[in-house]
């Protein structure tokens, strides 16, 4: 059974409007689905550490959402960020995510010192403020610190802090370089 060239020339023009429909169906669908994407938020740095949501965090490169998370957290439980540098507190971040980072976000209404003038903590003359600053150096740290010095004397070397309960080697190193004595 041999079909007419008639017969083709409409199945083929059928295909033909078959395609074209199923073509802009298609299109339809994409611009439909553009429409419902949000627009992409445009972040200007530096970012103040204060204001930052957990999003405007994430537009850092190196710090994904979980940093981003911790970063808000410890802003609501500890209060506002007085330096940048205050960000090695924040579990997650040391020196070396610090460097990477400090160009993208600022502490806004605080003058921020050069990193090359910041100057070492002394930990015999410290208060309880100032001893918290230092990483992984909470509340309860900063006064088992105190009550250490004040029973036991001064301070007169980085190792005699291991004697203080709740600091350990890594607590230590990650304080050696910020402290005198």
């Amino acid at each position: 059974m041999k079909i007419k060239r008639e017969h083709q020339r409409i199945a083929l023009l059928l295909a033909l409007v078959f395609f074209i429909l199923l073509g802009i169906v298609v299109e339809r669908g994409r611009n439909q689905e553009e429409k419902d994407v949000p627009p992409q938020k445009v972040t200007s740095f530096p970012i103040d550490l204060n204001s930052a949501s957990v999003e405007d965090l994430m537009s850092i490169p190196g710090i994904g959402p979980v940093k981003a998370q911790r970063i808000v957290e410890y802003r609501r439980i500890r209060g506002k960020f007085s330096t940048v540098e205050e960000l090695t507190n924040v579990s997650g971040i040391g020196e070396k995510t610090l460097e990477k980072i400090s160009k993208y976000v600022t502490v806004e209404g605080v003058e921020q010192p050069f990193r090359s003038e910041v100057t070492k903590l002394n930990v015999n003359t410290a208060s309880l403020e100032e001893l918290e600053t230092l990483p992984y150096i909470g509340e309860a740290k900063a006064r088992a610190i105190i009550e250490y010095r004040e029973e036991h004397g001064p301070f007169s070397s980085p190792e005699d802090l291991l004697n203080v309960p709740g600091i350990g080697e890594k607590t230590l190193e990650r304080i050696r370089g910020k402290i005198t004595f």
